[in-house]
């Protein structure tokens, strides 16, 4: 596989240039630092990775033996004993010999609470595959010491384990990212106040307001939809929780996969002349990729 970026020749058409795999599987080479990860069916695999697969397992099937957990995983048994030590210490499974036990609570707490329900499942993603490069590239633009507004979709919520940790400001409405971020401990994270709207998992503010005293490097959101105009969203409450967030972004990064290249519909979140990057795959229509261009916007392919 390869990463590829879209760039402009001279005469103004579109230039794809092909990068290595690396950049794919980079271990957080940009922030120098060299944290072991794991390889499971040609991805890569970290702490915060492992931790969902191995939680999602005990939800479905109870228990899981130590070693069915290694071969599950393809890792090391020292790593499958320290995963399930630190998420019995977290109160998150029980660990029993040889093994880990889902902690059963009453239905309705379980159905309410438990990160099933709250943290999106590889399952339930569309396009998955490709939202993973995505968020991946994403994550790979920001830098030490920086501050970043991310608002709430599958795709910013997948940046949260390359932001995990690192000495990046992190700063949102989407509930299911803080939490993740929480859970790893992140440095520097600020969650915006205001209402919570549990469809969505993000929260409003009715005077728009929350994010007057946090302005970042990068906004990174997503939409129903784009086109030469500019990117749209069909959710009338998306549109008022985060307009006024994009406001506050040095730099405006559109996160949005193939299929939604091309279609509008909605309200106008954010035109095209306020956009400085579109992140998408290399499936998307290259006409519509051509007009963003040629509206002075960058794209990155995936």
């Amino acid at each position: 596989m390869t990463k590829n970026s879209l760039k402009i020749t001279n005469s103004g058409h579109l230039k794809i240039i092909k990068r290595h795999n690396e950049f794919l599987f980079a271990q957080n080479v940009k922030f120098g630092q060299n944290k072991p990860n794991i390889k499971i069916k040609g991805l890569v695999m970290n702490e915060v990775q492992r931790h969902r697969r191995l939680l999602e397992y005990l939800e479905n099937h109870t228990y899981i033996s130590t070693n069915d957990y290694v071969e599950m995983l393809d890792i090391s048994l020292s790593t499958a004993r320290r995963d399930i030590t630190k998420l019995a210490e977290e109160g998150r499974l029980t660990k029993m010999r040889n093994g880990a036990e889902a902690i059963r609570h009453d239905e309705q707490v379980s159905n309410a609470h438990t990160t099933s329900h709250f943290i999106p499942a590889e399952m339930d993603i569309d396009n998955y595959d490709a939202k993973v490069r995505i968020a991946r590239a994403a994550a790979d633009l920001c830098e030490e010491n920086d501050s970043v507004i991310v608002s709430g979709s599958n795709t910013t919520f997948l940046m949260g384990e390359h932001l995990a940790g690192h000495n990046i400001q992190v700063i949102t409405n989407f509930m299911p990212l803080a939490y993740q971020l929480i859970q790893a401990n992140h440095p520097s994270l600020i969650i915006l106040g205001g209402q919570y709207l549990p469809e969505r998992h993000i929260t409003i503010s009715p005077d728009a307001e929350s994010a007057d005293e946090h302005s970042s490097r990068f906004v990174f959101f997503t939409g129903t939809g784009i086109t030469k105009a500019g990117v749209y969203t069909s959710d009338i409450l998306v549109y008022m929780a985060e307009k006024k967030l994009l406001e506050y972004g040095d730099r405006l990064i559109a996160l949005m996969d193939s299929s939604k290249i091309g279609k509008h519909g909605g309200k106008l979140l954010a035109c095209a002349s306020q956009l400085d990057t579109l992140i998408t795959d290399e499936a998307a229509d290259k006409e519509t990729l051509q007009s963003l261009v040629e509206a002075g916007v960058k794209i990155i392919l995936v």
